[in-house]
């Protein structure tokens, strides 16, 4: 149980830390979260989704 635990955290921090870093340089990822995920992300901070909002938006980081 707690192995599935610590697996699911992991797996949220990865997925946080893919938009953050990743995503901003990678087209079809930063359109993939920017549709579907930075709504839910949002809601824990705006900071999550801003990298690529900026990349999409052409604005220098």
């Amino acid at each position: 149980m707690r192995s599935l635990l610590t697996l699911i955290i992991v797996g949220a921090i990865a997925f946080v830390l893919v938009g953050m870093y990743v995503a901003p340089s990678q087209p079809e990822l930063r359109t993939w979260y920017l549709r579907n995920a930075c709504e839910h992300l949002d809601k824990a901070t705006p900071q999550i989704c801003a990298p690529m909002r900026r990349a999409e938006s052409g604005t220098p980081t």
